[in-house]
């Protein structure tokens, strides 16, 4: 119609060319209009998405009942209470409180998780509470022959006293992603190993799972959560798998992680894409743990790990490297306050490392590099500084006393600084 329209311009005027263009638009709505009441029968056909209450005054008494009374694409809105019922999720819906108080889902540690996600895409659970469950918190997965949910959202949730027993099984977790498909979210929860007592056991604050054989796909979203005690504070598995753990394409930011067993944030996979910004970890045995990186490229940038605590297996690091894997990881402008070791190799072998502008401010070796450096391996301009007068870098197998010796052996870090005055501080 438009090279029409411009040929009428030409030949008929401005004039013509305007009665044209209208008698084609009433052409075309002519044609609309004879279809109009199959449309209009089409908008008729379509229901608009249920929302159903749950709870004293609501439409049903349980949880369950209201995902299946609101059906697909439906809204379940819980009154304040305590309900002791396993809530199991096969179709999209959105569960959130009703508005009226705290919701708690409360299994008194009875097996297994209180929230399963089995499958559907699209589920969303926001603002409620789920509290003392033998197994994980929340379960995203783990759907045997159906198809695995993707695109879930778990946003504003209060986890507690997950993994009851205190059961060696990782995936016992605030939240456990269970060789789910993609793009999950995991936003501004509140996660807590325990209210009272030892923080510290078995059972990640959030946990992903994928393999080679079935892979998430990646493109997840975990951010703004708090997580406190437990094993890990976020982290996964399979780590031998080049589509372990997250898989690809994740980004993990602005997270906090206290009084964890282990890793603060275990990355450990293929790693492809995977982002780790903006994170706190503090009262962990580790900070970062990126051991292997099978492909990478990881990216690990403005993080703060400080006041670190001896972990079960006497690990006490900021960042914990090893494995002779061709990744390349991208070590910038992280915060290393605390006692053990900055950069430490637990394993034979080193990926590809690169680090620029770190801080570094330990009381043992800032860098602990045992095995041979691969090429391509560059560090520059980072702050370092122990309080350990016998241990400062060791690289390559040698053990350097100051960063002169550094500069002068290997060319590395020539505009670095050896200083207990951090340039930068990312409280």
């Amino acid at each position: 119609m438009t090279n029409l329209a411009f040929r009428s311009f030409t030949t008929l005027g401005y004039v013509g060319a305007a009665l044209l263009i209208a008698f084609v638009a009433v052409l075309a709505l002519t044609s609309l209009g004879d279809d109009s009441s199959g449309l209009q029968a089409a908008e008729t056909a379509t229901p608009a998405p249920s929302r159903i209450s749950v709870g004293p005054g609501g439409d049903v008494g349980s949880i369950s009942e209201g995902i299946e009374a609101a059906g697909i694409g439906g809204t379940v809105e819980v009154h304040a209470g305590v309900y002791d019922e396993f809530v199991r999720i096969t179709q999209a819906v959105t569960i959130r409180p009703a508005g009226d108080g705290d919701v708690w889902v409360d299994r008194d540690c009875a097996d297994g998780a209180a929230i399963h996600v089995y499958s559907g895409s699209g589920v969303t659970i926001r603002g409620i509470g789920v509290r003392n469950t033998g197994g994980s918190g929340l379960l995203v997965g783990d759907s045997g022959d159906a198809s695995p949910p993707d695109h879930v959202t778990l946003d504003g949730l209060t986890i507690e006293n997950f993994n009851c027993s205190d059961a060696r099984f990782q995936a016992n977790a605030g939240i456990a992603v269970w060789q789910a498909a993609c793009c999950q979210t995991i936003t501004n929860n509140t996660i807590t190993y325990r209210t009272s007592g030892e923080q510290r056991g078995h059972g990640n604050g959030i946990w992903f799972k994928s393999t080679d054989e079935e892979p998430s796909g990646g493109g997840h979203y975990i951010a703004g959560n708090t997580i406190t005690g437990g094993w890990d504070g976020i982290g996964g598995e399979s780590e031998w798998a080049v589509h372990g753990s997250f898989d690809r394409s994740t980004v993990i930011e602005n997270n906090t992680v206290v009084d964890c067993w282990d890793d603060g944030i275990q990355v450990e996979g293929g790693n492809v894409d995977i982002r780790i910004t903006g994170n706190v970890i503090s009262g962990c045995g580790t900070g970062v743990a990126f051991a292997p990186t099978l492909t990478g490229p990881l990216y690990i940038i403005r993080n703060v790990v400080r006041d670190l605590q001896t972990g079960l297996y006497d690990n006490l690091f900021c960042f914990k490297t090893g494995h002779d894997e061709p990744g390349a990881v991208f070590l910038a402008e992280n915060v290393c306050d605390s006692e053990g070791d900055g950069l430490m190799q637990t394993n034979s072998g080193l990926p590809t490392i690169v680090s620029r502008a770190n801080c570094f401010r330990v009381s043992r070796y800032v860098i602990r590099l045992g095995g041979a450096i691969p090429g391509g391996t560059a560090f520059e301009g980072d702050t370092m500084w122990t309080s350990d007068p016998e241990r400062f870098i060791a690289w390559g197998g040698k053990e350097f006393e100051d960063l002169a010796s550094l500069q002068t052996a290997t060319g590395q870090e020539m505009t670095g600084s050896e200083t207990p005055d951090c340039p930068v501080t990312l409280d």
